[in-house]
């Protein structure tokens, strides 16, 4: 099995699977609302603080707490 890794280590344009949200179970909760759930595809649009994630066909923005706590398969 490889290494996780989070958000922050994606670049403009790259695209990874969610493996698992590693936060507090209202963070994980609200994440999930939002269509971060385990083995959603995502795309970086832009990265940053604000971030601009396209997950689920919709595109939102994620400060450094939440991009911190999704863990990326790899």
């Amino acid at each position: 099995m490889g290494s996780l890794r989070n958000l922050l280590s994606l670049q403009k344009g790259e695209v990874a699977v969610i493996d698992r949200i590693g936060s507090t179970e209202r963070s994980a909760k609200r994440l999930a609302d939002m269509g971060f759930v385990r083995g959603a595809t995502l795309e970086m649009l832009r990265p940053g603080a604000p971030c601009l994630i396209l997950v689920s066909g919709v595109c939102m923005g994620l400060g450094l707490p939440l991009q911190r706590v999704i863990e990326l398969g790899s």
